[in-house]
């Protein structure tokens, strides 16, 4: 037995969305956990169940829904909830309004909490500044996406794949003829990257924070996740968060929020040289994104103007993030 057949054979017994520690909790009630080390144990005798393996298995209907979009297994009811598809019919239609209405009011006044800090109370709207000027210390130019700039018909398919902040980088100073090598050779010399803001990273919300940062890892050249509270004393947390790094590629930022410059990278996103057109295609519905894109363009073909004059004129303009 697998993890996705574990998580199946719940959510058919169950009348409810449940989270990833619910489905495991019910299969360790069923002794599936047994079957499953009998399982890996035919390819690898010395398998053991991770520590965290409500995380393992959240991985794995994560991913389901990530690849198979319409045509995946389960689907996600609310904050961190899971159903089977084929059962999304008994879900009462108002039961799940209500749900996505908690959802949604959460997510305007989410989350404050005290940092450590000087006692200071945030939230992650207010991460953006100090994120973009830790950016701007490595001529990462950056731009807040909001989420409802998409356009009405795609704001649900969309949530997801929309990131808090796009950045992008030019390379500066090149030989003209390098540049035109890179060109033949279909090496970029511009590189996109896709950020997703969190106020706290914990062993709990490690998985359904990261693969919300993994949405967006295929259509950019790097994608991270930041948050301005992680337990890096946590070995437990630092490991899942290295797992998750080997398996998918999304870096992790520990965002120093009153000392920018002194913001930390956990672990390094895997670099990717070639985009998905199309999902990048997707996001261009959302007004803020499509410009983002033109204005890049821009700065790539100037106009008479130098590059470093374009990106400094849509600095003091607000068009990318002013860090002033």
């Amino acid at each position: 037995m697998t993890y996705k057949e574990i998580a199946i054979k719940i959510l058919e017994d169950s009348d409810i969305p449940l989270s990833t520690k619910e489905i495991w909790q019910k299969a360790c009630e069923k002794e599936y956990d047994k079957e499953l080390e009998e399982t890996f144990r035919k390819e690898n005798p010395d398998f053991k169940i991770s520590q965290t393996p409500d995380a393992s298995l959240g991985a794995k209907i994560y991913i389901d829904i990530k690849y198979n979009t319409n045509n995946s297994t389960f689907i996600k009811v609310g904050r961190g909830k899971f159903f089977l598809r084929e059962k999304e019919h008994i879900l009462n239609n108002s039961i799940e309004n209500n749900i996505e209405e908690e959802i949604e009011e959460k997510e305007k006044t989410e989350i404050s909490i005290n940092t450590n800090i000087k006692n200071i109370k945030v939230k992650e709207e207010d991460l953006h500044i100090p994120l973009s000027k830790y950016l701007h210390t490595m001529k990462i130019y950056s731009k807040t996406i909001n989420a409802n700039s998409t356009t009405t018909q795609q704001k649900g398919k969309m949530k997801w794949g929309t990131p808090d902040i796009v950045g992008v980088t030019f390379r500066e100073n090149i030989n003209e003829n390098i540049l035109e090598l890179f060109n033949n050779i279909n090496l970029p010399t511009v590189e996109i990257y896709a950020y997703e803001l969190k106020l706290q990273i914990t062993l709990s919300n490690l998985i359904e924070y990261y693969f919300q940062a993994v949405s967006n890892s295929s259509w950019a050249n790097e994608a991270w996740l930041v948050a301005m509270e992680i337990d890096v004393n946590d070995a437990e947390l630092i490991e899942e968060i290295k797992r998750l790094n080997q398996s998918f590629g999304v870096g992790v930022i520990y965002l120093n929020y009153t000392s920018p410059e002194d913001s930390e990278i956990i672990i390094s996103a895997k670099k990717r040289n070639y985009l998905d057109i199309d999902t990048m295609n997707k996001l261009t519905q959302n007004n803020q994104f499509n410009d983002f894109i033109k204005n890049v363009n821009k700065v790539i073909n100037p106009d008479h103007k130098s590059k470093n004059d374009i990106v400094s004129n849509f600095i003091n303009t607000n068009i990318f993030n002013n860090i002033n």
